[in-house]
């Protein structure tokens, strides 16, 4: 699949301010993707003089930083740009020379493969994402009224017209930030970017003057040429007044069909289970081996005749004492006694037999 992402940013001056305050990021095909789009507008603040130099400190660190680093996790390559972009204005103030220069932005990577945005921000530039026809603002800003605002204690317009609006309590270059923020200075996140999705990401030049329902219209009805929406939203916050600086940005993208098979390895899947299951038993015997039995033959015919020779002994050695290794035999037994002799010894001598081939069984 195929998804490369389209995307324009445009900054203007407005109508009451004498020199543009408001600066960009915008590296298109990032690490070489076309599918991955840096993306950011950045407010130099207002009121204190370097506003414009702070803004392109931020611009030139945050580009060259990300452009010389691509291995790693995009959100910390971001993270760790933003962070030295504020040590850099923030040592720039120690010079003496612009004490109170400082900028907020919001800046993100997109990622239309992974269909994913991961952003920085901090002060009062805003991101929005327009989904389905619905604007849906995924920053906070750093000030007591856009608190209020978001938390839907005063209006949209009720906002708009406050006298502290644009006080803010957060920007770039105001302390020295450690290399991984970890007080949370700035608010660094994910968030999703699906196929069609419109990012816009502007200054407060846009959102002090136009609505959101005044956004979205501009959006839904053309979305087809983000150039020219771009123009559209700057106009009519100059329509309204333009009393501030103007920047916007907006991205999209669209998944179109390669034609492309993707072929995958032909695998065995094997179910795995977690659970502890105990060995099954089946009643089957085994085979048991064929045993040649012909050798107990000559054992049995011995026994048999020594029984017979024991009880008959007297006929052929008249007066003869037998001796035996386990048995000793008086000459003073009568034919009868011999019989049941005969009888006890033959049934000895099956038990004996039985019980070494049952232990042979069991041995096999």
């Amino acid at each position: 699949m195929s998804s490369t992402i389209v995307s324009h940013v445009q900054t203007d001056i407005g109508r009451r301010r004498e020199q543009n305050e408001d600066n960009f990021v915008w590296l298109r095909h990032l690490w070489g993707k076309p599918s991955t789009l840096l993306i950011g507008v950045i407010d130099g603040v207002g009121g204190y003089e370097g506003g414009e130099v702070a803004a392109a400190i931020a611009k030139n660190t945050i580009e060259s930083y990300l452009q010389q680093l691509s291995f790693g996790a995009p959100l910390q390559l971001l993270k760790e740009a933003v962070i030295n972009a504020n040590n850099n204005i923030y040592q720039k103030r120690q010079s003496g020379e612009l004490p109170r220069m400082s900028c907020v932005l919001t800046v993100a990577i997109l990622d239309a493969e992974k269909e994913m945005m991961y952003v920085a921000h901090v002060g009062d530039t805003r991101g929005y994402i327009f989904r389905k026809g619905e604007l849906i603002k995924f920053t906070k800003d750093h000030s007591i009224v856009g608190f209020k605002e978001d938390n839907g204690y005063i209006t949209e317009e009720e906002a708009m017209q406050h006298p502290q609006r644009n006080e803010i309590s957060k920007m770039l270059g105001e302390q020295l930030l450690d290399a991984n923020d970890s007080e949370g200075y700035l608010d660094v996140f994910e968030h999703s970017f699906f196929p069609n999705d419109i990012v816009l990401l502007c200054s407060d030049g846009l959102t002090d003057l136009v609505t959101r329902k005044g956004i979205s219209h501009i959006l839904s009805a053309n979305a087809a040429d983000l150039v020219h929406c771009a123009q559209l939203l700057i106009d009519k916050a100059n329509e309204l007044g333009g009393k501030d600086n103007i920047t916007v940005g907006l991205a999209t993208y669209e998944v179109k069909a390669t034609g492309k098979k993707k072929t995958y390895k032909r695998t065995i899947e094997v179910p795995i289970s977690t659970e502890d299951i105990e060995p099954s038993v089946t009643n089957v015997q085994p085979k048991r081996k064929k045993k040649e039995w012909w050798w107990l033959l000559p054992v049995v015919f011995l026994v048999g005749f020594l029984a017979n020779w024991t009880g008959t002994r007297n006929l052929l050695f008249p007066g003869a004492n037998v001796k035996h290794d386990t048995i000793y035999v008086k000459d003073t037994l009568s034919t009868a006694d011999s019989l049941l002799f005969n009888d006890t010894l033959i049934q000895a001598t099956d038990t004996i037999f039985r019980e070494r081939s049952s232990q042979n069984l069991l041995d096999n």
